[in-house]
């Protein structure tokens, strides 16, 4: 999941990128939050595991994503409030923190998969 999470948060940083040079900053910064969850699994993973070959816990990895979660949660609350309309404010946090959600819990489903097959760290 690694490689997909790399993806992920590239085209979300693409996104950000797009918006700055249309001149939406509020949307660019709105975009940012998205990559938090993606990115920690590409590190944990793709750099931790892959390239300084170091195991990382079960604990550690759920850990990881929980926290990013949390603060991706409270980054999305804090841009929202630059958004303009009350309504765009609620959908997009709503629609931000669903996807941080479900994106956490399907990394989290893949650790435990690991987990289940490998042993208590999380392999390649």
């Amino acid at each position: 999941m690694a490689i997909e999470c790399g993806v992920i948060t590239g085209i979300f940083i693409a996104f950000a990128i797009i918006f700055f040079r249309s001149h939406h900053k509020e949307w660019a910064f709105a975009t940012l939050p998205l990559t938090l969850v993606p990115f920690t699994e590409f590190v944990m993973v793709a750099l931790f595991v892959n390239v300084f070959d170091m195991s990382v816990s079960i604990y550690w990895g759920i850990f990881a994503l929980m926290a990013a979660v949390a603060i991706s949660c409270a980054w999305i609350g804090f841009v929202s409030n630059g958004l303009k309309s009350r309504r765009t404010r609620i959908t997009y946090t709503s629609i931000a923190n669903g996807f941080n959600v479900l994106l956490a819990a399907i990394l989290i489903n893949s650790i435990l998969d690991v987990v289940k097959e490998y042993g208590a760290t999380i392999h390649s």
